[in-house]
């Protein structure tokens, strides 16, 4: 018996015989083999760790640092990000973080700025609800 496929024909009975030399003999298969051992990241958990350690602000946060133009760059939100990370460790909730002539307020469990001020806005102010102060 003979079938007609990709313009070419071939026994069935053939292709049956190959296809079962490659399962009872896996030394002549070239199939990658993976390690039980070695776990590889869904997108989901590789998107959750990105979220986890990354720093979000505030929508009041976001128009104070519009009107008071305070620019934050990739490199300052990592700083804030380790930051977060040491308030965290030091079991504190909200923290000021001071950096350069900026200061932040964050929720350090949440990563999430609360306001931002810059050098002149801190003269003559108090800084309250606050666990603890990071300075970097």
């Amino acid at each position: 018996m003979t079938d007609r496929i990709n313009g070419n024909f071939y026994r069935l009975n053939d292709a049956i015989i190959r296809q079962t030399e490659k399962i009872t003999n896996p030394t002549n298969q070239t199939s990658k083999v993976t390690n039980p051992d070695k776990t590889e990241n869904s997108f989901q958990e590789l998107l959750d760790q990105q979220i986890k350690n990354s720093v979000t602000f505030t929508k009041h946060a976001s128009i104070r640092k519009e009107q008071r133009n305070i620019e934050v760059s990739d490199s300052d939100l990592e700083k804030l990000g380790d930051a977060c990370d040491k308030a965290q460790e030091k079991g504190i909730g909200n923290a000021l973080i001071m950096m350069d002539n900026s200061a932040f307020i964050v929720n350090a469990a949440d990563k999430r700025v609360i306001t931002v001020m810059d050098k002149n806005e801190m003269k003559n102010k108090l800084f309250n609800d606050i666990d603890g102060a990071v300075f970097i």
